[in-house]
């Protein structure tokens, strides 16, 4: 199938690449039409929090609740009670109101927003009140809001949004990270083939499924809740593997031209190799993200299926634009005579329609030529494998070691980049009016009879014994819905949204203060708000998190079973690809929740690691990681079914794939580190947690740990049960028809006479590359 898809889109590679350009324009043309949508609001099905927000919906109001627009004076500045500054704000107040989807501004001269104003009266807020959700809160939204504040702008007052207002004006682009890491994606690429030609086609592969699926994910939102980290991630994830992949098969392509094979056939039999093994790969990051369901959050469909599109579409492009590029620019990708090596003589003849199912032998490089540095590193680790997998053990426990301290926690505007929208509105309302009043929770409580009124005695029991409650700054008064069943109030928390002691005041209302309030009257108290909702989730993730592991643990061994046929090599491959991710969450620990070197990720000082961050990024580097271990292996079964020499296969496997696993990774890397720029948090932890598991991944472990356990090992390698080698389904992903390895069980270790038979030809094979 994948030389039939090969050959199809190389002969017709004009109408391959406008069918791309025509879906990139439609979609285009969709998210310009119906714009792109997000949303930060996050369900927790059987939660407490979802059970508070869900009675919550009896009361009426605005789809986006009361967003802030903070009005502030310095010291020396005008009184927010004169009469000047009244009428400036009252002035704004009226024009807010004629701005589109606004329904309702409460200003704090008015009865019921006499709480906004604090108590130097330098520091208020308006009350925003909108026609439209959260999601749908766009910056032009929060920029027609701020411009027709003018007014009080004009009396020399501060007005910055807050909020969902603030979380608008402060969604930022990240397309100048896009471009810096395209740029040295472009840097590498050409520093290794020395073509400028050859150096963009990966580039054009990997920016036209970028298009693609950020246009899918933007258009997305408007039938599912997508938060904004969703489609930053599917760019970083999209970006990256949509590079490595083409680079892979570019290539094992002008590897096949420099055997003299046409330019069709080399198209052709690139997908059937290099091809099948990206769409393994890609399966395989797919199935790692699929994990993410186990959490039965829908937050975390969200962020799995954003990365997951980014994937399925580089992968389509890989298989199908690729070719067509291929054909389209032809010998211009061929390699100079002296780096392609001596032309393999059968190689110059496969062409033609014989060639459509066959695969071309590699190029007749010695292995003394073949890996350069690599080699040497691999015959270093050959000699001392001990050593070599005991310090490198050693230094992922030293990179890991902060990982044991990693809690779960909540990032709040306290969190964000001192110069955005966020940042100042949570600083002045905090100091005004305390630092809860960032992140209040609500209590509701659902009646199951008619309350007589805000003084009933059920509501007085609840709001004197919320007063009550240590940890508590102020009790809003108690409102009734409409029919009287559900009662409510607003707790403003003494601490921060994202300090421990707001979740412990949490569990103190869920534990005591409220069952001890509702006792003995059939009814009971649910605790809903941001604190509230964040402290749901991290629980249910934390709970989950061993599942997950254990499923996508489970899937890789299954997958690598079914690539390699052999119990040690799945089973060794699963358990030290967990490597990378602890040195991570290591690293991720150290910088974020510690707060080394915040000053240079251009944070303030410490945050709080969200609990999807590490789960997430676990589904993803456990995937990414696949791709290099495939790569890997494929190169060392192929060596070891030729010669049978189990040591020098790993040597020959390193000396062939380090250089490009490791030019691969590099592009990662610069492609993460560039998502450094962006002022959110979240999105710098996802950046260097996966350059760091990347980077480790593929020097430390594909460099010392797999090939030192694989040699200690030996021929145990390939070591398969007869009743398993039965019960499973034969898959190449390398693209060739190789016999079964020779186990432990059947034959002999080969040893200075008993190597394989010098007359017998090679089994047809070609490599991942």
């Amino acid at each position: 199938m994948f030389v039939s898809v090969g050959r199809w889109c190389a002969r017709r590679p004009k109408r391959t690449i406008a069918a791309w350009l025509l879906l990139l324009l439609a979609l285009g043309a969709a998210v310009a039409l119906c714009g792109r949508v997000t949303s930060e609001a996050v369900s927790i099905p059987g939660s407490d929090s979802q059970a508070a927000a869900d009675a919550a919906r009896a009361f009426p109001g605005s789809a986006s609740g009361k967003q802030p627009l903070v009005l502030h004076t310095g010291v020396g500045g005008a009184d927010l009670t004169s009469a000047g500054a009244r009428d400036a704000v009252a002035a704004a107040a009226r024009n807010i109101a004629g701005v589109d989807h606004v329904v309702a501004v409460t200003t704090p001269y008015e009865g019921a927003g006499r709480a906004a104003m604090s108590a130097d009266g330098h520091t208020a807020f308006l009350s925003v009140e909108l026609d439209v959700t959260d999601r749908d809160i766009t910056p032009e939204v929060t920029r027609r809001i701020v411009d027709a504040a003018r007014p009080a702008e004009a009396a020399g007052i501060e007005v910055t949004p807050g909020g969902s207002l603030a979380a608008a004006a402060d969604k930022g682009s990240t397309r100048h990270s896009e471009i810096i890491g395209l740029l040295a994606a472009l840097a590498i690429l050409w520093f290794g083939f020395r073509s400028a030609v050859a150096a963009t086609v990966p580039l054009i592969a990997a920016v036209v499924g970028l298009g693609v699926s950020l246009s899918v994910v933007g258009l997305l939102g408007h039938l599912m809740d997508m938060p904004s980290a969703g489609s930053t991630i599917a760019a970083m994830i999209g970006l990256g593997v949509g590079v490595d992949y083409s680079l892979f098969c570019l290539t094992r392509f002008r590897e096949l031209l420099g055997d003299g094979a046409s330019v069709e056939d080399a198209a052709a039999l690139t997908t059937a190799a290099s091809g099948k093994a990206v769409a393994f790969a890609g399966c395989a990051v797919v199935a790692a993200l699929a994990s993410l369901a186990l959490g039965g959050l829908p937050l975390l469909h969200a962020l799995a299926l954003a990365p997951g599109i980014a994937v399925l579409v580089a992968v389509a492009a890989t298989l199908t634009l690729l070719p067509a590029l291929f054909a389209l620019l032809g010998r211009s990708l061929a390699p100079t005579p002296t780096a392609a090596g001596p032309v393999a003589p059968d190689a110059a003849t496969a062409s033609g329609p014989a060639a459509s199912d066959a695969v071309a032998p590699h190029p007749a490089v010695s292995d003394a030529a073949a890996g350069g540095g690599w080699r040497r590193v691999a015959e270093r680790v050959a000699r001392q494998p001990w050593r070599h997998l005991i310090g490198a053990l050693l230094l992922v426990a030293v990179l890991a070691a902060p990982a044991a301290g990693l809690t779960f926690g909540q990032l709040d505007g306290g969190d964000k980049v001192s110069s955005t929208a966020s940042r100042t509105a949570y600083d002045r309302l905090a100091g005004a009016f305390g630092p809860g009043v960032n992140g209040p929770l609500q209590v509701t409580d659902a009646l199951p009879d008619p309350a007589s009124g805000p003084t009933d005695p059920r509501v007085d029991k609840v709001t004197d014994a919320l007063k009550d409650t240590p940890g508590v700054a102020a009790v809003g008064p108690p409102q009734l819905s409409p029919d009287g069943r559900t009662a409510r109030w607003q707790v403003t928390p003494t601490t921060a949204p994202g300090d421990p002691e707001t979740a412990r005041l949490v569990h103190r209302l869920r534990e005591s203060t409220l069952p001890a309030a509702t006792a003995d009257t059939g009814h009971g108290a649910h605790v809903s708000g941001a604190p509230a909702a964040q402290l749901d989730l991290n629980d249910r993730l934390s709970r989950r998190l061993p599942a997950i592991i254990a499923f996508v643990l489970v899937i890789a061994a299954l997958l690598l079973l079914l690539a390699f046929r052999s119990v040690v090599v799945a089973a060794t491959a699963a358990v030290l690809n967990l490597v990378s991710v602890a040195a991570a969450y290591g690293v991720l620990t150290a910088l974020f929740q510690q707060g080394w070197g915040a000053g240079a990720l251009g944070l303030d000082g410490p945050v709080p690691i969200p609990g999807y961050v590490p789960l997430l990024m676990f589904a993803v580097l456990f995937g990414l990681s696949m791709d290099y271990e495939v790569f890997l292996l494929s190169a060392v079964r192929e060596a070891y079914l030729k010669s049978g020499d189990h040591r020098g296969s790993v040597i020959t496997g390193l000396a062939r794939t380090g250089g490009i696993i490791t030019s691969a990774a590099l592009i990662m890397v610069c492609v993460f580190l560039s998502y450094l720029l962006s002022d959110d948090p979240v999105v710098k932890m996802f950046g260097i947690g996966l350059a760091t598991a990347v980077a480790l991944d593929a020097t430390l472990v594909r460099g010392l740990l797999v090939p030192a356990a694989m040699i200690l090992l030996g021929k145990a390698n390939w070591w398969l049960p007869g009743w398993l080698d039965r019960a499973l389904p034969r898959i190449d992903i390398e693209g060739g028809d190789h016999a079964p390895p020779p186990g432990p069980a059947t034959e002999p270790e080969p040893g200075p006479e008993a190597g394989p038979d010098p007359e017998a030809a090679p089994p047809v094979t070609v490599r991942k590359t």
